[in-house]
């Protein structure tokens, strides 16, 4: 008679839970978002603050008018150009947002921002093996404070953006167990914004052809539901060149130090503003066959965490038009990093990892309109010297292929095997 033999399932990582620490790490966030809100007070006092958010409620009150979203001169939305930027899938969403009471809005903007964030970095962890207790929650805590300062997140705070919600519906869906239902996390992040829509490669990539054909289907429903509801906009949004930059910009020029893309970066090398496709396009394919092979390993080797990640910052990388709030997925790395510092045996680890956080952090190198900070290099003003300032607008870009060759050299830097 065979012997049967049982699965070994990967043993469950601790993470300190001193009572001292538990405190420690609540005390931070504390602290940290105390600090935010005098950071939001100065936005607020300028009449700057959530623009983007109001943005969407104001998309939701043009929806319940039936006032049109995407016609130059028509529409009149607080945007560039005056017009959506999303999905009429999208817009339907906001519609909620009309009937929250006005002073409660900013309230939940913050909510469903510092969730988002909390959820991720869990999330993060859990992928990573940590046990579900409260060394974890801990380390969520202290992390969540130490991330919600990085230029890019706490732009996503200020301007009241979706990113980190979108980072969520991906990195839940994809992380986890497979479910029926996995797929839909990432279709329905595609239908709000076009560019998750390359986790479907990914799927494809890694032979999960059931998770894609479910966010195939959550996005082609999401599409038939907006063309249902709002047939005339649905046919002006569908119709239109959806990867020109200047849907989202108002114009061609690519230059601009918060573009921090592939594209972007080129346009400031080579000084270009409306860079050709010609040019950048094969660039940022190079740069995607070796992102997939990246992931593709790091899914057989069971470090999905990594492969999600990498996925998430080609999908920033190769995107047209690429602001710097896009990069919320840094955040998966910075969880990876600062675990691989913890577990380290040397110093060194711990020492790349302050540099770059420090690197990320929201310095303040000017004042803009109405007063308002300028904060992070990466928007360093041009009367600093030339050579800093091109290092310092590429920065985002050159951070993020940093880590393309990280994890295709060295993966279990950041992402150990599990224990068994």
């Amino acid at each position: 008679m065979a012997k049967v033999v049982a699965p070994v399932s990967p043993v469950e990582r601790k993470l300190p839970a001193p009572l001292w620490w538990t405190l420690l790490a609540g005390g931070l966030l504390l602290v940290v978002f105390a600090g935010y809100t005098v950071w939001a007070d100065v936005w607020t006092k300028a009449g700057v603050y959530l623009e983007d958010f109001r943005s969407y409620v104001a998309t939701g009150k043009a929806v319940r008018a039936g006032m049109p979203l995407y016609e130059q001169g028509v529409s009149a939305l607080p945007t560039i150009g005056g017009t959506f930027k999303y999905t009429p899938f999208a817009a339907g969403l906001f519609v909620p947002l009309t009937v929250v009471p006005k002073l409660l809005l900013p309230l939940f903007a913050l909510l469903v921002n510092l969730f988002s964030l909390l959820a991720v970095v869990w999330i993060s962890l859990g992928s990573l093996g940590y046990a579900r207790d409260h060394g974890r929650a801990a380390a969520t805590a202290a992390l969540t404070a130490l991330a919600l300062p990085l230029q890019p997140v706490l732009m996503n705070f200020t301007a009241g953006q979706v990113n980190l919600l979108l980072l969520l519906l991906v990195l839940a869906d994809l992380t986890g167990r497979n479910r029926w239902w996995t797929g839909a996390g990432v279709g329905l992040a595609a239908a709000i914004k076009l560019t998750p829509a390359i986790f479907v490669v990914y799927l494809l990539l890694t032979r999960r052809f059931k998770a894609a054909a479910v966010a195939v289907g959550t996005f082609a429903a999401t599409v038939l539901a907006g063309f249902v509801a709002f047939p005339r906009d649905s046919a002006a949004f569908w119709a239109a060149n959806l990867a020109d930059p200047s849907r989202i910009t108002g114009d061609s020029d690519a230059t601009s130090p918060e573009n921090q893309s592939i594209r972007g970066a080129l346009a400031r090398i080579l000084d270009i503003p409306d860079v050709a496709g010609p040019i950048w396009i094969p660039v940022a394919a190079l740069v995607a066959l070796a992102a997939f092979w990246i992931a593709l390993r790091a899914h057989r080797e069971n470090r999905e965490l990594l492969a999600v990640s990498t996925i998430g910052a080609l999908m920033v990388l190769v995107t047209p038009w690429t602001w710097t709030h896009y990069w919320v997925w840094f955040i998966p790395f910075f969880v990876m990093a600062a675990c691989a510092a913890h577990n380290a045996r040397t110093w060194y680890p711990a020492a790349a990892l302050a540099a770059t956080y420090l690197l990320l952090f929201p310095w303040q190198v000017g004042t803009g309109r109405k007063e308002i900070p300028l904060v992070g290099l990466v928007i360093l003003p041009a009367h600093h010297p030339p050579l800093a300032q091109a290092a310092a607008h590429a920065l985002y870009v050159t951070l993020a292929l940093a880590l393309l060759l990280i994890t295709a050299a060295r993966p279990t830097w950041l992402h150990p095997p599990a224990k068994t």
